[in-house]
């Protein structure tokens, strides 16, 4: 009887490079807490003897976790590799280059922004002291100065800060490192668009900061989602405008 059941096709088994393997234990070291930011590992001909390997392997180990934002490698005499305290900016471009060769949408970002900032708004209706909730009215008011004086872009930068400022204060470091790659990303795309002129989102903020101070806590979520909907639209009409005006230019030179 011949068996015509599919038959399941499986790759290779390769074994782990030696330096995946250095690399590795150096984060395990992490996690245990034997190696802590500020610490400075070995050299990489001690290192070598240590794991029993050539110091390319160790060097390449270095090089690998140096671009992952784990290691930071200083020159000079008190030079080395050293443990960072973490490189946030690699986050952001990250999220930056997957939105540009369009294996992240716009739509999912602006989604997953929506969805985290629900959270961050609930958890600070909790959590968020008095001292927080003025920080956040001290940003409204000087946005709103920075409108009056026609200055735009700092507008914008200040109404964006708003939201790590809302992360900050529930206390908790990896909603703050979330919220503040988004908004880098976010503050990426608002500078290529150019900043915008009104005026909707103070007298959205006023009533979220009410929330906030009563611990209205639905009402502060949906007062969120409503502003950052809104926001979407208007960028996505602007940036409707921006590729528009960019065929016309297009053409005229033609």
């Amino acid at each position: 009887m011949t068996d015509t059941a599919p038959k399941p096709s499986y790759e290779p088994i390769t074994r782990q490079r030696t330096f995946e393997i250095i690399a590795d234990r150096i984060r395990e070291s992490l996690i245990s807490q034997e190696l802590r930011p500020g610490d400075k590992l070995p050299s990489e001909r001690i290192l070598a003897e240590q794991f029993n390997v050539s110091r390319p392997a160790v060097r390449e180990a270095y090089r690998v976790l140096e671009m992952a934002g784990i290691l930071q490698m200083k020159k000079g005499v008190k030079g080395g590799a050293f443990i960072t305290q973490g490189n946030q900016q690699l986050l952001v471009d990250n999220m930056s280059d997957l939105l540009r060769v369009g294996n992240i949408s716009l739509e999912s970002m602006i989604e997953a922004r929506i969805w985290i900032e629900q959270v961050v708004v609930r958890v600070v209706c909790e959590r968020a002291s008095p001292e927080d909730i003025d920080r956040l009215e001290e940003n409204v008011v000087q946005a709103e100065r920075s409108f009056l004086a026609h200055d735009y872009e700092a507008k914008t930068r200040l109404n964006i800060e708003f939201h790590n400022l809302m992360a900050e204060a529930t206390g908790n470091p990896v909603l703050v490192m979330i919220m503040r790659s988004l908004t880098d990303v976010f503050m990426f795309f608002a500078r290529r668009l150019g900043p915008e002129s009104t005026r909707s989102t103070f007298e959205s903020r006023q009533r979220l900061l009410m929330h906030l101070r009563n611990g209205n806590v639905e009402e502060a979520i949906a007062e969120t989602t409503q502003n950052l909907l809104s926001v979407q639209d208007l960028y996505a009409s602007m940036a409707e405008e921006l590729r528009l005006a960019s065929g016309r230019d297009e053409k005229s030179s033609n």
